[in-house]
């Protein structure tokens, strides 16, 4: 028996139809899905929202997303039904990955910290003991005079 993969279907239906005909597609892609032996997880019903760019000369769109268990031949076959759809212009399918029970960050402590931090004050220290030489205005003045003389 195949192994079902998490993915997400996220689509952008066309502003042309109707709230009704939203509703009826969105009804079918579902009824799709799981005719392929999926299992819905989540659903996000279809929402007018602006568009950041023109898709197919359209600056609004109805925006949803599905998160389903699909095997990965039902999920190819899923894909090339959608790509028939005339009424979805944009649509994107991710496979989320199982979430693994990860180990938790270390953080460093206090002392750790505040030793990083003392040697990193000696060494400014010892950068700062170098010996500044102040210069006047005047020898300031003959230096520059000296170097545009150069050029």
């Amino acid at each position: 028996m195949e192994q079902n993969d998490n993915y997400e279907l996220s689509f952008w239906l066309s502003p042309q139809l109707d709230e009704k005909a939203i509703e009826q597609k969105f009804d079918s892609l579902l009824k799709q899905i799981e005719k392929l032996g999926a299992l819905i997880i989540f659903n996000q019903s279809p929402q007018l929202k602006q568009l950041a760019y023109p898709i197919k000369k359209e600056r609004n769109a109805y925006f949803g997303y599905i998160q389903y268990m699909l095997s990965k031949d039902s999920s190819v076959r899923l894909k090339e039904e959608i790509m028939l759809d005339n009424d979805i212009i944009r649509f994107m399918i991710l496979n989320k990955p199982k979430e693994e029970k990860r180990a938790p960050r270390r953080t460093l402590s206090k002392h750790v910290f505040s030793e990083q931090k003392s040697k990193i004050e000696k060494k400014v220290e010892k950068g700062s003991k170098k010996e500044e030489k102040v210069i006047s205005l005047e020898e300031l003045d003959k230096k520059l005079s000296e170097i545009l003389k150069e050029e």
